[in-house]
């Protein structure tokens, strides 16, 4: 009982030293509780009590206290006598045997609380000193060893601390690049007597695999932080002699292999991830497989993250492997198997990664993935897979594929652009040359002459076997006269074509406010400006080319495709014909003068048969002239859809067929995407001159 009395009394004594001894100096207080920690191995060599038993950690707490208001005092920034008698001391070395014995235990636990609060706390640069760094470096070692380690969220603190004051301090990172200890590590086949190791990347990579979703995110915030140094030795470092990229390519394979492989399309659209949110609890979720989708969207969010703040040799080397080793190993095969049930999902998944993708060089990755542009062979095989399943007889494939398209369009880069569109027209193949003269080169336009000939988007009046309405074919003698007895502004004249195309018998948006094209005009600028930039450094010809070409023309699967589904129109579904007119406004908003020119002038003379955004208008109001006389008071039930559209009507629609309905929509996209188009035609005009 005695003895035990005084264990406590003299742990007492130990535990508030500067109350006994109140006129010593920082620095003997500090070698006082030094020395505490140290005595106590000498007496207790096989501890087995707990740390937490022991006055150790409250030592270890002083020394920093007062290493930190040493700083505190000295505003020279010069180095204080504790902080010198720890460095000339090397007591971070002898801290690390002792936190790498874990003897008590619990030690390890409060040695990297030590040094994490030293480096954090102590503003003056500590990393350089070699009795620092090399501590730091064989602790950084223990880190991750252990799976599920009791310690493992102190090890993420010490570690991000460390990335921390490497990305304040970048130049410090060749400290902690070490000659390859072995062939083993390094993963590339390159026998280099200079390999450098980088063995905080290895611990960061290592406890990325941590079951707690707050230690994994944090160890790769500070694989973000390693890998946006500038120094190019660390970057090497990291892409030779670590498994950085492997690591990251196989979160990618393990994460699409646990995707749901039946899936609803329209649910994986609605799926929204970010990187660092938190993982949806299985039983959060709201349908089977949620929860691997936002992970798997949350891991190519994240390699967003990284290729955009990387050292640009990491994040070249980085979309390559995403390429190499996930896209064409395990989405490729998937997407081009026939059977719908097999190819639907991936497909959805592709469509929604491509939304995902804000960074150039992924961007580009991705179209040449799609594009197959690296193979040797002339076959292109997944682009024109994915091509043709837009035109798929099942609405959900097709839809689909437009969607994939769409988001590929919504940020496209050249190769998108040349593969889809631009290599069938670069010809001008289309053009009938014999009807061209000199002054015809530019697009603008402001030397065309007017074509007094019927609009070849006009339906033709005597087209046999059609039966016309006389409303609309007084509408469209009206409009030919129009034409021939003015001769405004040929921008002007582009522009009335597109507002008159829709006979006015069948427009139901004049009872809006908002009615004309004007209220598409400002978002048309907006992105034929962002789109213009985009393009400006593309290799593009400022003028479309003269060439003598009598070859046949050719359109393109693609646009092909879209001038087919625009002739449908009237049977498609409301959505369809949305993302239909969504994907053919992003091409006409190309500054590419072949495509402008192809898609947007109704009066560049073409040759005999050839097709184009015009030809399948003349196809659609042919189908809309025979289904409006047999639809009884067309113009009523055109107001009624619109308002049900907008979301302001609560009447009767008993009156209106499925049939009837799906028409209805149709021509009111119609009179929408022919204001757009004559929007995007103003819009190109006057900012280009």
């Amino acid at each position: 009982m005695f003895k035990k009395f005084t264990g406590i009394l003299n742990s007492a004594v130990e535990a508030k030293p500067l109350k006994l001894a109140p006129n010593a100096s920082p620095v003997d207080n500090f070698t006082f509780h030094w020395k505490a920690v140290t005595s106590f191995f000498m007496e207790h060599r096989d501890a087995k009590s707990p740390i937490e038993e022991t006055n150790i950690p409250t030592h270890l707490q002083n020394m920093i206290d007062i290493l930190i208001y040493e700083e505190q005092q000295d505003d020279s920034g010069s180095t204080g006598p504790c902080m010198e008698y720890l460095l000339h001391h090397k007591l971070l070395e002898t801290l690390y045997t002792i936190g790498r014995a874990d003897c008590p235990p619990g030690m390890k636990q409060k040695v990297l609380l030590f040094f994490t609060s030293l480096l954090s706390k102590i503003k003056q640069p500590l990393l350089p000193h070699v009795n620092v760094f090399k501590a730091v470096h064989k602790l950084i070692r223990v880190c991750g060893e252990i799976k599920a380690s009791p310690t493992e969220v102190e090890e993420m603190q010490f570690l991000c601390t460390v990335c921390a004051k490497l990305k304040a301090h970048p130049h410090v990172v060749n400290f902690f690049l070490e000659e390859a200890r072995s062939s083993a590590a390094n993963i590339s086949a390159k026998a280099d007597s200079n390999a450098q190791e980088f063995g905080l990347v290895d611990a960061l990579l290592s406890m990325s695999y941590s079951a707690d979703s707050r230690v994994a995110m944090k160890c790769c915030e500070g694989l973000i932080l390693l890998t946006s140094l500038p120094e190019d030795a660390a970057a090497t470092a990291i892409l030779d002699h670590t498994k950085f990229l492997h690591e990251i390519t196989t979160w990618l394979n393990t994460a699409y292999n646990h995707l749901p492989r039946s899936i609803d399309p329209a649910v994986v659209d609605g799926v929204e991830a970010r990187w660092g949110i938190d993982h949806i609890k299985m039983s959060e979720a709201a349908f089977p497989g949620q929860r691997h989708i936002v992970n798997f969207l949350s891991l190519f969010d994240y390699c967003n993250i990284l290729i955009k703040e990387a050292h640009s040799k990491i994040s070249k080397a980085l979309v390559l492997a995403i390429r190499k080793q996930f896209l064409e190993p395990a989405m490729k095969p998937d997407l081009l198997k026939d059977s719908e049930e097999q190819f639907i999902a991936p497909s959805a998944y592709l469509a929604k990664v491509l939304q995902f993708v804000n960074t150039d060089l992924l961007n580009q990755e991705m179209s040449n993935f799609i594009f197959e542009v690296d193979l040797e062979s002339d076959l292109r095989s997944l682009s024109r897979t994915l091509i043709e399943r837009c035109d798929d007889p099942s609405e959900m494939v097709g839809s689909l594929h437009l969607k994939l398209f769409d988001s590929l369009l919504q940020k496209p880069c050249e190769v998108t652009v040349y593969e889809l569109v631009a290599k069938y027209l670069v010809s001008r193949a289309y053009a009938d040359q014999s009807k061209l003269n000199s002054e015809e080169k530019s697009v603008s336009h402001t030397e065309t002459s007017i074509n007094t000939q019927p609009s070849p988007a006009s339906p033709s009046l005597s087209h046999p076997g059609t039966p016309v309405s006389p409303d609309l074919e007084t509408e469209y003698a009206q409009l030919f006269e129009c034409n021939n007895e003015n001769e405004p502004t040929p921008v002007t004249t582009i522009v009335n074509h597109y507002l008159n195309l829709v006979p006015e018998s069948i427009k139901s948006s004049y009872q809006l406010a908002d009615s004309g094209y004007e209220v598409y005009l400002n978002d048309a600028c907006k992105q034929f400006s962002d789109i213009n930039l985009l393009c400006s450094s593309w290799a593009w010809s400022a003028d479309c080319a003269l060439l003598q070409n009598e070859e046949e023309f050719f359109e393109g699967p693609f646009l092909r495709i879209l001038f087919g589904r625009i002739a449908q129109m009237t049977e498609q579904s409301y959505s369809t014909n949305l993302l239909l007119t969504s994907l053919i406004s992003k091409v006409a908003l190309l500054p590419h003068q072949n495509i402008h020119e192809y898609l947007l002038d109704p009066f560049l003379p073409m040759k005999e048969g050839v097709t184009n955004l015009c030809t399948a208008f003349n196809e659609l109001l042919n189908l809309v002239t025979v289904h409006c006389k047999n639809c009884k008071n067309i113009s009523q039930k055109l107001i009624k859809k619109r308002n049900l559209l907008m979301g302001v009507f609560g009447g009767d629609l008993s009156d209106i067929t499925a049939d009837e309905d799906r028409f209805l929509g149709a021509i009111i996209v119609l009179e929408e995407f022919c204001k757009e188009l004559a929007a995007i035609s103003f819009a190109k005009h006057h900012i280009i001159f």
